[in-house]
């Protein structure tokens, strides 16, 4: 059997993934955050390390029984006896994980069975490493004149492989509208103050799709909102686009704070995108 020899483009790529440096597929940096990942958090669930108790605001709950003895006893003469203005409910804690909001370009410029594999074995990635870390996540693809929840914000997305598999493209590129129900969910994520709100998206740049004033002003209103609300945003391009698609990219990235990678020299994006996942999650 001949063994095929690479061409010298085809070495560098692969050398390159072997060591695979996340900085050097870092283009634009972002505003420097505090830590938030991994920090301790109120538990919103009887699970996480309890702490202290506190009074009940309603009759259900996780029971402290040690603060409860207690409470009772001090309100007792002789034999304890628990009355309901004794029992004391669990602080818990636990270190924060991410909510996690990947949106995908399925429009009509992914139509290619080579960029649909590399979509789906990024998504598929992803899954695996959310998966791995108890993280959250939500995927929304954008084509048409929508966008379309592909996963539904869940820690089992291993759970939803068959909507990946049966992932369609085509059509124009809405992307304001995946980001504008990007940014609704992840909203809603922040205000439950558990888990840090992060926002993925995989476009080449080139919407063309408006909701108000036009494809590309309706994106960067939005991802100046991403931005105020302090939702951590990283923009990827993964596939070979033209130059006014990596600009759009770095624009978008610069109007929500965010960070931009290219990874369109890579052969196996999907790697490096769980690389970047891990990458972010040590800086945030």
């Amino acid at each position: 059997m001949k063994l095929k020899t690479l061409k010298k483009d085809e070495q560098k790529v692969e050398a390159h993934e072997e060591e695979l440096d996340v900085k050097k597929l870092l283009k634009m940096k972002g505003k420097k955050k505090n830590r938030l990942y991994g920090k301790r958090v109120d538990s919103k669930t009887q699970k996480g390390r309890y702490i202290k108790s506190k009074l009940p605001k309603d009759s259900t709950g996780d029971v402290a029984i040690d603060a409860t003895l207690r409470a009772a006893a001090l309100s007792s003469k002789g034999k304890i006896k628990v009355k309901s203005e004794d029992l004391r409910h669990k602080i818990r804690k636990h270190g924060a994980k991410a909510s996690i909001v990947m949106l995908v370009d399925i429009s009509g410029s992914m139509f290619s069975d080579r960029k649909v594999n590399r979509l789906k074995g990024i998504l598929n990635s992803v899954i695996e490493d959310t998966n791995r870390h108890q993280d959250r996540i939500s995927v929304i693809g954008f084509k048409g004149e929508d966008a379309e929840v592909i996963i539904p914000t869940t820690r089992r997305a291993t759970s939803f492989r068959e909507q990946v598999d049966n992932i369609r493209v085509g059509g124009t590129t809405p992307l304001a509208a995946g980001m504008k129900k990007a940014y609704e969910i992840l909203k809603k994520e922040k205000l439950k103050d558990e888990f840090v709100p992060m926002m993925l998206i995989l476009s080449d740049g080139m919407p063309n799709v408006a909701l108000e004033k036009g494809p590309i002003k309706d994106a960067i209103s939005i991802a100046e909102k991403i931005k105020d609300k302090e939702i951590h945003t990283m923009v990827v391009n993964f596939e070979r686009s033209v130059r006014f698609g990596h600009e759009m990219n770095m624009e978008l990235a610069l109007a929500a704070g965010g960070r931009y990678y290219d990874l369109e020299e890579l052969k196996d994006p999907g790697m490096a995108v769980s690389k970047i996942l891990d990458f972010e999650r040590e800086n945030i």
